[in-house]
């Protein structure tokens, strides 16, 4: 199968789009990679150097169209501004009337608050793009960002309904179950199902871009949201636990 990935490629560690292709060429699958922006690191670091590259994401998808080459999936990550957002809408639109299934993930925040130089603009960027999805993934803070909702007082519940008016499945990562444990939360079709997890200690970066790889990988095997969600969270914490081969960066 043929994935279509458009987001960041990041000099330093395998975060966003570096990860997402490990995940996805491990798997077997054929990776299409384009960069919404070249990023000299990682956001968390205070201080990077950034490249729109718009055109040239623009310029290559026309030359694929004229060579013939398609793709199963796509996937939307971090974009640079609201204009970007509104082209990427447009091929998103393209895509899903071609009948292929679009996932964005909103790049904004963790942990209660936006990651370093991440602006208004690119928030309303992203729930602009949002309602351009089949499937959308943002963590718990994201979630609150796109919604207009304080980060942290707002039911996982509440928001997977509000975010899922736009008619996309929503995920929701790192949020609260019912019973006040962790879990991801699945919006589907009018139905939300939690699947509790237990957090592994220590931190790494790229864990996000690896369950989101591994989910992408369940869904193209034709796996039910939910299902290949669980798959995906359990193999992360493998990884985590060291039970099986971490594509995880040292850090």
């Amino acid at each position: 199968m043929t994935v279509l990935l458009l987001g960041d490629i990041t000099g330093r560690s395998r975060v966003a789009l570096r990860m997402l292709s490990a995940v996805l060429e491990e798997r077997g699958h054929e990776v299409l990679m384009l960069p919404t922006a070249l990023i000299s690191n990682t956001l968390n670091l205070g201080m990077h150097e950034a490249l729109d590259t718009t055109d040239y994401l623009l310029r290559s998808l026309r030359t694929w169209e004229k060579l013939g080459i398609h793709c199963d999936i796509a996937y939307i990550g971090y974009i640079t501004g609201l204009e970007q957002a509104r082209v990427l809408a447009k091929i998103a639109d393209g895509l899903r009337e071609k009948g292929v299934r679009v996932v964005v993930d909103p790049i904004l925040g963790d942990n209660g608050k936006k990651y370093n130089s991440v602006s208004q603009e690119q928030t309303e960027g992203m729930k602009l793009l949002c309602a351009h999805a089949d499937l959308i993934t943002p963590n718990l803070t994201e979630a609150c960002l796109l919604a207009d909702a304080p980060c942290g007082a707002c039911p996982g519940e509440q928001l997977a309904r509000v975010l899922a008016r736009g008619g996309c499945s929503v995920l929701i990562t790192s949020a609260a179950d019912k019973k006040g444990g962790e879990a991801t939360l699945v919006y589907e079709d009018g139905q939300l199902t939690e699947i509790p997890f237990e957090r592994v200690p220590g931190h790494k970066w790229g864990t996000g871009d690896l369950f989101t790889g591994l989910l992408i990988d369940g869904l193209l095997e034709g796996k039910r949201t939910v299902d290949a969600a669980r798959e995906a969270g359990n193999r992360v914490a493998a990884q985590l636990r060291g039970e099986e081969k971490s594509l995880l960066p040292e850090q």
